[in-house]
Parts: structure tokens; C-alpha cells; sequence
């Protein structure tokens, strides 16, 4: 999808259809040499010694917030680093992490403001939520950059690194180093390997220096459209180190969660949206109000196995309390509706 049609209707049908849309890196300018210069040094990252105070000084917490900010490590699954500021960025990776996200930071003020307008919308409803996250800045705000080292298995198959999930946020741009991303076709109840043929062109990708992207809707996109656009349920999964000459898996994911701001459902109403519930309805109380509702609905899927089975525990025995029914999106978090893998 080029800029010229970055708000072509039949993409952005697509996108609000199936929850997820592949893009070609190279049709939009500057962000193959960005992500190609960050992938560099993310390797370089990765690859430094634990005791290093590139690491140390920005350890994450321990527990269910660990993915949240800074650099956590899961032994035999994956190693991450999530920035939300210019001053909690390691100095190795400033330069070219700004980059990268001040350019997919303009992306996603175009895309959803595409997506607005294909809802009968203001075409600038969403800016309150998107604007103060398109650039990085020493501002935390609740939009993320998440870099993933994924460990390959040594066996002969493949594993599955991350289950099968939705994001939290508005739109998660994925970025594939190499193929593992899947996402789910709802209608068929199938798995596509949305960074590989036969769903790009290996020319294709060859045009973005063998980089694939990969844009997801997220909950509260879903939520704040009435539907309209669906979440995109996805996994990754990585091939043995075997069958790619390479012991790890990296990816690059920009999460963009609405900026706190006051939020008006009203304005998100239209002849298409319809109208919200009066249980859905928001008038000028903080957009975290609503993302903490949809994250408390979730259990970490980036937090370490323990903490993840006992979150699944807990939102397993509290939906039953509730009497739930099943997430016929196959929980893509888990079995049932409340009891969902927290992501972007």
C-alpha cells in the first residue's frame, strides 16, 4: 500500500474485515532504512553481556508490568526491550530508534485519520489519542516500541514463541526480520503466515530489504469503532535454528495506545458506527479510564510463564464467576472472553 492509497477503501475494508493488512515497507519512504538500521542495532543490544549497563540501568520490574518498559529476558522463549521515552532508551539505540518511531509515528496520524473518514467520522477524532505519541520525547505516554529477540528451538520443529493474541492499543505495526508472524483468517479458522509466500512475494519483500510489515488492529480501535474494525488474533512462531542457519528470531513492533485525553463516545458515533450502549458511554472522563478496563481483561503474554499461569488462573476463575461465554475468536487469548494475553 503506497501513501497515494494508504486510505484506499478497499485496504482499509480489508484491515476492518480481518483485523490485520501487509504492507510493503518500501512504499513508504524512509522506513526500510530506518528499521534496517535499527534491526542492526538491536542485534548489537541483544547481544551485549547481561551485567552490561546498557541492560542493568534499564532492567524492567519484575511481574504481570515486565514488558511494559525496558529490557526483560524469559530463558528459552525471548528477550525484550520496550521504550516509551527518549530518556529511558538505551544510548546504543537512541539515534535509530527515534527514527523509526517518529516516522511511524506520521504513518499511523495518516492511517487513522484514513480510518476515521471511512467510519463517517471527523477526520480528526482520533488525534487527541495520536498526536501526542508520534514523535518520542522524554513525555512517557502509553505507546511503546518493542524490540524482540526470539529464541529458535533446537529441535526439529517449530515452536510457538508467543500465543495466539490481540493488542491493547489502536494499530500495532509488526516488523519481520524473517518470517514467524501468524495471523489468524476467522472465517476459515485457519493460520496464515502473513510474513512469507504465498501472503508476500518474496520480489516484494526484496524491495524492503528482506523487511515485511504487518499492521494489526487493536482492542480499543475495535472498541471506539463499534466493531467496524476487528482486532487482529496473532501468534509467532519460530521455525528450528536448524532450518535458518540462525539461533533467534528478531522483530520490531511499534504499539500505538491512545494518549491519555479526555474522551467523548459521541464523537465516535455515526451512520455507520451507530450509537454506544449506556454502560459504553464516555463523557470527557481520561481515555485511561478505557484502556485500563480492556488491559485488567487481559494477561500479560510478554511476562514471564509463571506469571502469565497465574494470571490465566485468575481471569479463568473470575470469568466463571461471571458466568462467561466463549471468545469465539478462540480467546485468541485464551479459551474464553475474559480471560485474554495482554500485548501491545
Amino acid at each position: 500500500m503506497t501513501p497515494k492509497t494508504i486510505s484506499d477503501d478497499r485496504a482499509l475494508r480489508f484491515l476492518a474485515e480481518e483485523g490485520y493488512l501487509p504492507l510493503v515497507l518500501a512504499d513508504h519512504p524512509g522506513m526500510v532504512q530506518a528499521y534496517t538500521n535499527l534491526f542492526a542495532q538491536s542485534h548489537k543490544y541483544f547481544d551485549l553481556p547481561a551485567s552490561s549497563p546498557q541492560k542493568t540501568t534499564y532492567q524492567a520490574v519484575s511481574g504481570p508490568a515486565a514488558s511494559e518498559e525496558g529490557y526483560s529476558k524469559i530463558p528459552g522463549e525471548k528477550s525484550i526491550l520496550t521504550t516509551r521515552t527518549s530518556t529511558r532508551c538505551p544510548e546504543i539505540l537512541h539515534d535509530q530508534l527515534k527514527t523509526a518511531w517518529d516516522l511511524t509515528g506520521q504513518f499511523m496520524q495518516t492511517i487513522t485519520t484514513a480510518i476515521a473518514s471511512t467510519l463517517n467520522l471527523d477526520p480528526n477524532v482520533f488525534a487527541p489519542f495520536v498526536e501526542p505519541c508520534a514523535t518520542l520525547t522524554n513525555t512517557k505516554t502509553p505507546t511503546q516500541l518493542r524490540m524482540f529477540r526470539y529464541d529458535r528451538p533446537t529441535g526439529t520443529e517449530p515452536t510457538v514463541n508467543a500465543e495466539r493474541h490481540k493488542d491493547l492499543g489502536l494499530l500495532s505495526l509488526v516488523i519481520g526480520h524473517s518470517p514467524g508472524l501468524q495471523v489468524l483468517d476467522t472465517s476459515a479458522d485457519r493460520w496464515i503466515s502473513i510474513e512469507e509466500e504465498p501472503a508476500i512475494s518474496p520480489a516484494l519483500t526484496a524491495r524492503s530489504n528482506g523487511l515485511t510489515a504487518t499492521l494489526l488492529g487493536g482492542e480499543t480501535l475495535a472498541f471506539l469503532s463499534r466493531n467496524n474494525y476487528k482486532a487482529g488474533v496473532h501468534r509467532v512462531v519460530c521455525a528450528p535454528a536448524s532450518a535458518m542457519n540462525d539461533p533467534y528470531r528478531f522483530s520490531i513492533v511499534f504499539t500505538l495506545r491512545p494518549a491519555v485525553a479526555p474522551l467523548y463516545t459521541k464523537n465516535f458515533e455515526s451512520a455507520i458506527t451507530g450509537a454506544f450502549e449506556a454502560h459504553e458511554r464516555a463523557e470527557g472522563e481520561s481515555s485511561s479510564v478505557l484502556f485500563e478496563k480492556i488491559m485488567r481483561s487481559h494477561w500479560n503474554i510478554n511476562a514471564a510463564r509463571d506469571v502469565r499461569e497465574r494470571q490465566k488462573e485468575a481471569q479463568r476463575l473470575k470469568h466463571e464467576a461471571m458466568g462467561g461465554v466463549k471468545d469465539e475468536a478462540g480467546g485468541g487469548q485464551s479459551a474464553v472472553e475474559m480471560t485474554k494475553p495482554l500485548s501491545g
